[in-house]
């Protein structure tokens, strides 16, 4: 994926001298004075970018479209498959050059590394050198993708109150990317200390996945294994011996607990990451390709359960 490395202001300048042809901004907080989280939506034809010193952000791309790219850093030459709803994570001052030979749509979340700093001190009790933020691809991440469409909706309403929003994303998005993401000294995974009264809480983001306090080992296990692996066509068989219980003790449980099966959890899913996936601006996208990215069949699968739990078709909603 391609990106930004300087602050939003003085963005437009430098298209050309970074060997961007005809780049297309269509959706961006430039302008709405957001500090701490910045947010655009762009689309790009063939070309390339490259920043010898890195970004003074960390950059953090949700994939809009399909597509590849090739990136090379830290001595590796990495071709990457762009599909709507992957993400990329490029820590802040790693040097980096991208290229693509076809029209790509992403949209970059630019977060100021001074915001991650505070939030790894005052969560996990850690100093800047106490851990590091390594690049990162995923497949996808529902809380990213989720964040990036709340951000899309606050970029296009241009409301005067969006500064605060940001800044409350800010801090969620932090404590996403230091919990999931960023290691240690000695490259483990980070443990968070308690979390202070309303620190990085103060906007949530809805998910369809119910509130794990109190439900049975085996269901909190199967939410998890059915939010890392929605986008493909998991089967009841699977997660339940990925939780150690056969199928029908699993239905059952699950049932109980959250009073739909499984395969309807699924499908909630699905629906709640295309509507994120919308929410953010999906440019050139076909409703088809977007189906494919969260799990769906096709566009009509897609399009008869959206209608089912939104109570409208993607098409209206993408509006």
């Amino acid at each position: 994926m391609s990106l930004e490395s300087v602050t939003a202001e003085a963005i437009a300048p430098r298209f050309d001298a970074l060997g961007v042809d005809g780049e297309h901004i269509p959706m961006s907080s430039r302008g709405l004075g957001w500090s701490g989280l910045k947010f655009e939506r762009r689309e790009s034809r063939r070309g390339f970018r490259e920043f010898p010193k890195g970004s003074r952000h960390h950059l953090i791309f949700v994939g809009l479209s399909n597509g590849h790219t090739i990136r090379e850093s830290g001595g590796q030459r990495i071709r990457h498959e762009l599909t709507p709803g992957c993400v990329l994570v490029i820590p802040a001052q790693t040097p980096v050059r991208w290229s693509w030979s076809s029209r790509i749509g992403y949209a970059v979340l630019l977060l100021e590394p001074a915001v991650l700093d505070r939030i790894a001190r005052e969560v996990f009790g850690l100093a800047p050198h106490g851990y590091r933020l390594p690049v990162s691809e995923r497949r996808n991440d529902p809380a990213i993708a989720n964040v990036s469409g709340v951000l899309a909706r606050e970029a296009l309403s241009r409301d005067a109150a969006g500064n605060l929003y940001s800044e409350s994303l800010a801090n969620i998005l932090s404590v996403h990317l230091l919990r999931h993401y960023a290691k240690d000294a000695e490259g483990r995974p980070l443990e968070a200390g308690t979390l202070p009264e309303g620190q990085g809480m103060e906007v949530r983001v809805a998910t369809p996945t119910a509130n794990t306090a109190g439900t049975p080992r085996a269901v909190a296990e199967a939410l998890q294994y059915i939010q890392k692996n929605y986008s493909r066509d998991v089967r009841l068989s699977e997660i339940a011996a990925a939780v150690h219980l056969s199928p029908f003790h699993l239905a059952r449980l699950f049932k109980q607990t959250l009073g739909v099966s499984p395969y309807q959890h699924v499908l909630q899913v699905r629906v709640h990451n295309a509507r994120c996936l919308l929410a953010a601006g999906t440019g050139p996208c076909s409703l088809a390709e977007v189906a494919a990215a969260v799990g769906f069949a096709d566009q009509s699968h897609l399009s008869r359960h959206f209608k089912r739990i939104t109570g409208v078709t993607p098409g209206q909603f993408r509006g």
